[in-house]
């Protein structure tokens, strides 16, 4: 009898003793995850996980900023070994750009056409800058298309026309020419690094800008997009309906250049800046800026104006422009 009671009460225990959880479907098992020191866990590769590394703000203030992979791997057949033209593109090893021609209704106006320049470069120095008879010191201006010539652009739009100024902060090509910032008006900044951005009046100082290595400066305006890359309501004295000029940014090596025609009923109506605004953020671009207007704005391609101008052309003080491969 004492026998059967202590066989029992071992039972007892045995089934009061709580069991180990196994995984099941509905229970994953997290240790599979987990991997050794030198087996690091692998992100999912997408846009988003590129490798970051800390970096030194203008205002001294560590960020993070991607480690891109090289252009050829970012941007995987838009280049070519040999230099390959075609009736509006042109690929070479470190550059590819294709221009395409649009017309709307009801959209931005009653009839607009455009033209846009898409841009990928390995290197931002294949995006130039030239002022008439070469010279950024003097207040010489030229036609686009003399301009252009003068320097053998394969593409090419106006600039912000710096002499409308007498004092302004210009860099280009990694140049400062002058160091005096104009009041209300908006920067584009164009870094070594393939970055551009926009700055507001009042948001930045002229050494912040010089300290973080520009390649090219602008300062005509106003900026088009938000910190966001959304359009903005803009309100602004030039307001009308006008022929225009912008240079948007996707991301480091991908650019464009825009070219609105305008004053020409029937063909093209222009836009105001709030509907150039929408129009950037439509193409995608992440930073937009507005270049000298009016009759001021043009396109050049591989010798030619292809945009249609209200006129001939204004005499300018200086373009955008990038050359065939030699």
């Amino acid at each position: 009898m004492k026998r059967a009671f202590l066989c029992f009460f071992a039972l007892l225990l045995a089934a009061c003793a709580k069991p180990e959880a196994k995984p099941t479907a509905e229970q994953p098992s997290y240790a599979s995850e987990r991997t050794s020191p030198s087996e690091p866990r692998k992100m999912p590769e997408t846009a988003d996980t590129a490798k970051t590394v800390p970096v030194e703000t203008s205002d001294g203030a560590g960020a993070a900023a991607s480690a891109l992979p090289e252009p050829e791997e970012r941007f995987p057949g838009k280049f070519s070994d040999e230099p390959v033209y075609g009736e509006r593109s042109y690929k070479s090893s470190s550059i590819d750009v294709t221009v395409s021609a649009y017309t709307v209704k009801d959209t931005y106006a009653k009839i607009t056409s455009y033209y846009v320049a898409d841009i990928y470069v390995k290197d931002v120095t294949s995006i130039k800058a030239a002022a008439a008879r070469g010279d950024f010191n003097t207040r010489y201006v030229g036609t686009v298309r003399e301009i252009s010539d003068g320097v053998g652009a394969l593409l090419a739009i106006d600039g912000d026309t710096y002499t409308h100024e007498r004092d302004s902060f210009v860099i280009r090509n990694g140049v400062l020419y002058r160091s005096t910032l104009i009041e209300d008006t908006d920067l584009c900044v164009l870094y070594r690094d393939g970055r551009m951005e926009t700055k507001k009046w009042g948001t930045f100082t002229m050494q912040e800008i010089i300290d973080a290595d520009p390649w090219q400066v602008w300062g005509f305006g106003p900026a088009l997009l938000d910190e966001n890359g959304h359009a903005i309501e803009i309100s602004h004295q030039l307001q009308s309906h006008n022929p225009r000029a912008a240079i948007g940014y996707y991301e480091p090596g991908h650019y464009c250049f825009v070219i609105v025609d305008g004053r020409q009923p029937g063909w093209s109506e222009g836009v105001k800046l709030t509907a150039l605004s929408r129009l950037m953020e439509d193409l995608g671009c992440k930073a937009a800026y507005n270049l000298d207007g009016g009759a001021s704005a043009q396109m050049y391609w591989n010798g030619d104006i292809i945009s249609k101008s209200c006129d001939e052309g204004r005499k300018i003080s200086d373009i955008i422009y990038i050359l065939p491969e030699e």
